[in-house]
């Protein structure tokens, strides 16, 4: 717990710097940890087409064949890191969510804003491969919706209604899912942006997410 000096208010704050970022298969453990770990870096390197198995098999130290016994073929490899990646970052942003007050909403945007340089360092390149591969295959799109994508979306969502309440938004549940897909399209956006067009000042982003669903005022800070 800590006391926010503007508002006198005791909140949470989440500390994702303290999480271990070497490994995207922090969830697994022994070969198959390993083999995640190799197909991440295989496939960031060359995509999921020109990624290999035998590729990755060599990288693990293991033969091809060893490498089907764990894992049927290419595809259901890249599934399964996509699943990993994804538990991963649900673990990191549910918690950030949960613990967003609103008397200290603005000061938890910017903390969360400034990490994102963290997290696209450890995401951003396992991010891209999977979209781009997602972009060509309905089941890497909907594996990515599943885990990832509709799971934040239903966590936002609550957490928006309670904000809503305290907030005293009007219309608010009529334009909920609205307000809620405009939030992810501005996180996400605004990680995008931050790669093509180098950093920005995070304030004016964390004020139109403010603006946006409709949480200014009545203590924000």
């Amino acid at each position: 717990m800590a006391l926010d000096e503007a508002t006198g208010v005791e909140t949470t704050y989440v500390d994702t710097t303290t999480v271990d970022t070497t490994s995207v298969s922090d969830l697994q453990s022994g070969r198959k940890a390993e083999i995640l770990d190799a197909a991440a870096s295989v496939f960031c390197e060359r995509g999921y087409e020109g990624g290999s198995m035998r590729e990755i098999a060599s990288r693990v130290g293991v033969t091809e064949p060893a490498l089907y016994r764990h894992f049927p073929g290419k595809e259901a490899l890249f599934l399964a890191l996509i699943r990993v990646v994804a538990a991963r970052m649900r673990t990191e942003t549910f918690a950030l969510v949960d613990s967003v007050q609103p008397g200290t909403i603005r000061t938890q945007l910017l903390a969360a804003f400034a990490d994102r340089r963290r997290a696209m360092s450890f995401y951003g390149s396992v991010l891209r491969t999977v979209l781009s591969a997602a972009s060509h295959s309905p089941a890497f799109l909907a594996e990515y919706r599943a885990r990832l994508a509709e799971p934040m979306r239903v966590r936002l969502t609550e957490k928006a209604a309670e904000l809503d309440a305290a907030f005293a938004v009007p219309r608010a549940e009529e334009t909920r899912d609205a307000r809620v897909r405009a939030l992810m399209a501005l996180f996400v956006g605004y990680f995008v942006t931050s790669i093509v067009l180098e950093d920005a000042p995070d304030e004016p982003i964390a004020d139109a997410v403010l603006r946006v669903m409709g949480w200014e005022g009545n203590g924000a800070g």
